[in-house]
């Protein structure tokens, strides 16, 4: 790898914190340096203090851009090259001008070539060692000359200055060769260091993959876990209305054979009594003696006979009457329930879906709720129909729930746009209203979640709405609701006439 490569690499985002590690070791140095030169000079150590300044000085504002380029990572690369060979002058400065091969600030030398290794790059290191060698070798030797020259000429052939010479080389190539050791030692710990980043890297993203993977397995189950809550209580709601449904149609079932016998006989009743009357107007009529019919008479008295003729009429109306509602109940029964047909699709009648609900509420709203409908005229649509009147139970008996002892529940029927391509609607509505106190508004966001509900302890499941929202959904429609506190509630049953293709 070229020296141009090596210092581009450090221009990656994985350096960004060495190059800040860098800055740090520099601030520390130059603080400790210029601590060490100041106590230095207070003990008579050095001659003047000012090249320390001076040094000092550079220093902190060479750093100062270094920082300020690492934190905003903008001209890493020149900044940071400008920076590595401003050191090296810096530092070559202080050593010759406290004391040369002397100066305790060689090491300085040592701690620069080091950092350089370990958090910039091993062989940037090592053409910096190579130049602080060059540096501080032709330093060592210039100064050597300036102490031996006489007249501006230099006599190369005189001992001490080849004795001179001769040290200052011995000097620089073990400074060289201590160097290099520091380069390899500071190029194995930076190997080490960055296996071990690249091992930890690796294993990190291992780790988050595999919290994310449970992470992602958690949140599978925890749905999964919320669908088999809603899908066992849909199966039980669904079980408790489809076994109310048989009992329903039983019992009905049961009623409608005597109701119907009541009801046929009546009318031979009717038909019995006609004649009978007549027979005794044909008794009176007839030519009688006076004893009998004076009996006659005072039997009639007793028994009240024109009473009862007068009564007869209406008693047999009353049960009629009674037979006929009663037939009706029966029927209304029997249709809500619809149990043998629970779970196949036909086109049913919206409007007596609604009818034969209510009938089964009568007893819950009489005497307390007003029902007004406005029903429009709508097609047949096609549907589970026992499903279909359990979402209209719910919804009208929450509805008789929300008005409380007294109030009025709107119930309304309509097609709606757009309309198919041979005129139809598509679609219907049906929109449930009451006047009663309406849904919190800190409620309203989980109305549709099962085992929710507002109602007091033991009154409410939680489960009626979260059924029918299911039940709505399977049948392609939309169920939704509009409430404000105070003003009441309206849901709004939004069902297709015909579903799109086989559920």
């Amino acid at each position: 790898m070229s020296l141009g490569t090596a210092l581009s690499a450090i221009t990656r985002p994985e350096f960004r914190e060495r190059l800040r590690w860098a800055v740090r070791v520099r601030w520390l140095v130059i603080s400790g340096f210029f601590t060490l030169a100041v106590v230095a000079n207070s003990l008579g150590l050095f001659t003047s203090i000012r090249p320390c300044v001076h040094a000092a000085a550079a220093g902190v504002g060479m750093n100062a851009i270094n920082q300020w380029s690492v934190a905003r990572w903008r001209g890493v690369l020149p900044v940071t090259a400008f920076a590595l060979g401003g050191d090296l002058l810096l530092i070559t400065y202080v050593t010759i001008n406290t004391g040369g091969v002397q100066s305790p600030f060689v090491t300085m030398f040592v701690l620069q070539i080091l950092a350089t290794a370990m958090l910039v790059d091993t062989l940037v290191a090592a053409v910096t060692a190579l130049a602080a060698v060059a540096l501080f070798g032709a330093a060592l030797i210039g100064a050597s000359l300036n102490l031996y020259t006489v007249g501006g000429l230099v006599s190369l052939s005189s001992g001490p200055i080849q004795t001179t010479l001769v040290y200052q080389g011995v000097w620089s190539a073990f400074f060289l060769y201590a160097l290099t050791l520091l380069v390899y030692l500071g190029g194995y710990i930076s190997q080490r260091l960055s296996a071990s980043e690249r091992a930890l890297a690796a294993q990190n993203r291992k780790l988050e993959e595999t919290v994310n993977a449970l992470a992602a397995t958690n949140g599978e189950l925890v749905a999964a876990y919320n669908r088999l809550k809603q899908t066992e209580a849909h199966l039980i709601q669904s079980e408790k209305m489809h076994a109310l449904g048989q009992l329903v149609a039983g019992v009905a079932h049961e009623l409608n054979n005597p109701i119907s016998f009541v009801s046929a006989n009546i009318e031979h009743l009717r038909l019995y009594v006609d004649r009978l009357t007549q027979l005794l107007d044909a008794y009176d009529a007839s030519a009688i003696p006076p004893a009998d019919r004076e009996r006659v008479e005072t039997l009639k008295r007793e028994v009240r006979l024109s009473d009862v003729l007068a009564d007869l009429p209406g008693l047999l109306s009353d049960c009629e009457e009674g037979a006929q509602r009663t037939k009706r109940i029966v029927t209304e029964l029997r249709t809500f329930s619809r149990s043998d047909e629970y779970a196949r699709w036909r086109y049913v009648d919206i409007h007596q879906c609604i009818e034969s609900t209510l009938a089964l509420l009568s007893y819950r709203l009489k005497n307390r709720v007003l029902v007004h409908r406005d029903f429009g005229e709508l097609p047949e649509i096609e549907c589970l129909p026992g499903q279909i009147n359990q979402v209209l139970m719910n919804l009208l008996a929450n509805a008789a729930d929300a008005v409380g002892t007294a109030g009025n529940i709107w119930i309304a029927t309509r097609r709606t746009d757009p309309l198919g391509n041979d005129g139809e609607s598509r679609q219907i509505v049906v929109t449930v209203r009451d006047d009663g106190n309406g849904i919190p508004a800190d409620a309203q966001s989980r109305i549709f979640d099962p085992f929710f509900t507002t109602k007091e302890v033991g009154k409410g499941t939680g489960l009626g709405l979260s059924v029918s929202y299911s039940i709505v959904e399977k049948h392609r429609g939309t169920l939704t609701f509009t409430s404000a506190p105070g003003a009441g509630t309206t849901f709004a049953l939004q069902l297709p006439v015909a579903q799109p293709s086989p559920p």
